[in-house]
């Protein structure tokens, strides 16, 4: 979904990133079949409004993901047959995405949707060893996702562990 604050060039760029079909493709290489995820794609003003009321940080953020449950280590619940699982809500600031990334912003759109997704599923980059799976995990994302539209693998930088 687009927020109405985009300027007609981020709504282009945030369109030809085509994100929907990135997140289903990565649902399936994941193996996760009957899973739902929502994505907004916003303006500086929202992440701000966002990440001071989530996270207690007062500045815009690239991405934002809020998972729709927490669940335990181990723990996995069945779906009736023919339902859907709400994994949950991911937000992107398309201003940020092209301040990160100005000669790639459609590449950088893609990373900050596989790697919200990745947070809604749990993965986390708060060590070492926790950010380099989560980098691993995102390239192969990314590479299969490139191969499904006939491109090149964008280049993913590793993540360092994120600050506490």
């Amino acid at each position: 979904m687009l927020s109405r604050s985009l300027t007609p060039t981020e709504r282009v760029l945030a369109r030809s990133a085509d994100l929907e079909h990135l997140l289903t493709g990565a649902l399936e290489d994941l193996g996760i079949s009957a899973g739902a995820v929502n994505c907004r794609l916003t303006g500086t003003r929202e992440m701000i409004r966002l990440n001071r009321a989530f996270s207690g940080q007062d500045a815009s953020t690239d991405v934002l993901a809020f998972p729709a449950a927490e669940t335990a280590a181990g723990f996995h619940f069945v779906l009736p047959p023919g339902s859907v699982a709400e994994l949950g809500d991911i937000v992107i600031s398309v201003p940020d995405a092209l301040g990160n990334s100005p000669q790639r912003p459609v590449e950088e759109l893609r990373l900050l949707a596989v790697h919200g997704l990745l947070h809604l599923l749990g993965h986390d980059h708060q060590g070492a060893e926790e950010a380099r799976l989560m980098t691993v995990e995102t390239r192969r994302l990314l590479r299969r996702a490139a191969s499904r539209r006939g491109g090149a693998a964008p280049r993913v930088p590793k993540l360092v562990p994120a600050a506490r």
